[in-house]
């Protein structure tokens, strides 16, 4: 088991860049920034997430009413890896906290995806982040609701330990038949096929160098959650995103 408390002042900007300008933007920022060690032999390392919600989407529509304090609860797979890392990610106004907690994945389909909580206690249930996540569930009715795949290319900022930059690409979505063990089909397309989504992660301030990059290249800001997205096309019409 593992566990991880992420600084709690995390803000993040978003972008949409088309995928001609990814390698033109990288080479911009140059000594600035440094690639992610777990970028992969083409660039990057793709993720799968699992979004739980409840039957009437009320993560869904906290989201879409703006409230000021929101959580959701997600599983994330990195590549092949048989860990899962189980996350809460809450939101207070514009800042971001993600605590989560490492399980094998077989745990986790056991505990979580097979229709119902095991009633006898858990072996690390005095966990602080697994009784979290266990409150929301039972609170909310929880269960997997949409997955959402993509690959991944990140950097850190070579001089400012807080600062992270990634461009997620092939970005789709899988609204049913959801398991971690193999990506879900079909996928859908959540943005244009031509375009990615870059965010900029920080805790604090965004550096001037940054923001004059930024503004060079003119890049449309967007306020997007790739959950919400994914519930909004595939059951709403587009209708609310």
């Amino acid at each position: 088991m593992a566990r991880e408390i992420k600084d709690f002042n995390r803000l993040e900007l978003k972008y949409v860049v088309h995928h001609d300008m990814i390698q033109r933007i990288v080479s911009a920022l140059g000594e600035y920034i440094v690639p992610d060690p777990n970028n992969g032999p083409d660039g990057g390392y793709p993720i799968y997430s699992v979004y739980a919600d409840s039957p009437n989407f009320a993560c869904f529509w906290e989201k879409i009413e703006g409230l000021k304090f929101r959580r959701k609860v997600r599983f994330r797979r990195y590549g092949e890896s048989d860990q899962i890392w189980m996350e809460i990610k809450q939101r207070i106004d514009r800042t971001v906290q993600k605590r989560r907690l490492r399980w094998p994945l077989e745990r986790v389909h056991e505990v979580f995806f097979s229709g119902r909580l095991p009633e006898e206690e858990l072996p690390d249930a005095d966990d602080r982040v697994l009784q979290e996540i266990l409150f929301l569930w039972r609170h909310y009715d929880l269960r997997p609701t949409m997955g959402t795949s993509y690959q991944r290319q990140a950097y850190f900022a070579a001089n400012e330990s807080d600062l992270r930059i990634t461009f997620d690409t092939r970005v789709q979505f899988h609204p049913s038949n959801l398991t971690l063990s193999a990506r879900a089909v079909p996928e859908k397309v959540l943005i244009a096929p031509d375009q990615s989504i870059l965010e900029v992660k920080y805790n604090h301030t965004v550096p001037l160098w940054l923001i004059r990059q930024i503004a060079a290249f003119d890049l449309p800001m967007i306020r997007m959650s790739k959950y919400c997205t994914a519930v909004d096309k595939e059951y709403f019409g587009g209708e609310f995103t």
